[in-house]
């Protein structure tokens, strides 16, 4: 049986949603190596154990914050010496950064977005959209392929043994030339957009930053999450955490609902692969409905209060 790597993102102190849903896909296909790099990673070690054969751990006070020098390089290290058949990584903004880096140092082939993965024989292909969702690809990978997924792209699962704990205890070089002058951490408790369940998007048909506390209520009720589009953001109604699409984050909820959005290339890239999509649009030529599920050809500030007091009920009656 293969070992499959998985590199586990850690987050203000906790694992990803999206690292054990790697984890579970990697246990499917072969033998599970989970890979954490940070400080004080004992609680994380633990919550590991039931979805990994052997979890791979580097503790060192210079890995506390993700800097790309330092986890390319001991990553690089880990990789090389358990030699895994494959190695998984999440597509989040972490991974796009890191995993570019690693394949150049491994010198391995990288698939990037990829949203479904098996065995065919000896051979590998990857599941990959395109042009935002209207191609769906399998490439075939030859080597040690490296590979990041979206987020939500498969389920979580323990395994029924816990796995071993290896703590790898490597000196960490960092780069002099970079230097980290500050950094700023949002303190609102809001669901993470690339991992929630729930997306309620607003584009500029919302007319004004003011309109997107109805979308607000909503995504509370579902306990999800407001996504907002470029132009959106490029009007500085949302910030630029919320933006969904090829130049902002790439999300596969169970359900997506776009409000005022047109549908761009450049959005839908971002978000085809979410279970449910529904748009609504008082423009019945709106390219969103190329990409919905279900569409609503209304205006949004008559659907979007009834939708709100439903959901309002709906929660009251438990």
């Amino acid at each position: 049986m293969k070992d499959i790597g998985v590199f586990v993102e850690v987050k203000d102190g906790g694992v990803r949603k999206v690292a054990l849903e790697l984890l579970t896909k990697a246990n499917e296909m072969g033998s599970t190596v989970a890979i954490a790099l940070g400080h004080g990673m004992k609680e994380i070690a633990e919550e590991l154990k039931p979805y990994a054969d052997k979890v791979i751990i580097v503790d060192n006070p210079d890995l506390k914050d993700y800097r790309w020098d330092t986890y390319t390089d001991v990553l690089h290290r880990v990789i090389t010496k358990y030699a895994p058949a494959m190695v998984f990584g999440p597509s989040t903004t972490t991974g796009k950064d890191l995993f570019p880096r690693l394949a150049a140092r491994l010198k391995a082939p990288i698939i990037a977005d990829a949203v479904g993965i098996a065995y065919e024989g000896e051979d590998i292909k990857v599941k990959k959209p395109l042009f935002g969702g209207r191609i769906i690809s399998w490439i075939g990978v030859k080597g040690v392929p490296l590979v990041t997924f979206r987020p939500n792209s498969f389920s979580i699962e323990k395994r029924d043994t816990s796995g071993e704990v290896i703590e790898e205890d490597l000196s960490v070089e960092k780069d002099s030339s970079l230097t980290i002058t500050a950094s700023h951490k949002d303190t609102a408790k809001k669901v993470d957009l690339q991992e929630a369940d729930f997306i309620i998007c607003g584009g500029r048909g919302m007319k004004g930053p003011e309109h997107f506390t109805l979308l607000e209520d909503i995504a509370s009720f579902m306990n999800g999450r407001v996504g907002a589009s470029r132009a959106v953001v490029d009007n500085k109604w949302r910030e630029y955490d919320d933006q969904i699409g090829k130049s902002g984050r790439t999300v596969s909820p169970k359900i997506y609902i776009g409000c005022g959005v047109s549908g761009a290339l450049h959005h839908t890239m971002g978000m085809d692969t979410s279970k449910t999509i529904i748009a609504i649009n008082k423009d019945p030529t709106a390219p969103i409905f190329e990409t919905a599920d279900y569409g609503i050809v209304d205006d949004l500030f008559t659907v979007l209060p009834l939708l709100k007091e439903e959901l309002k009920k709906a929660k009251e009656d438990g």
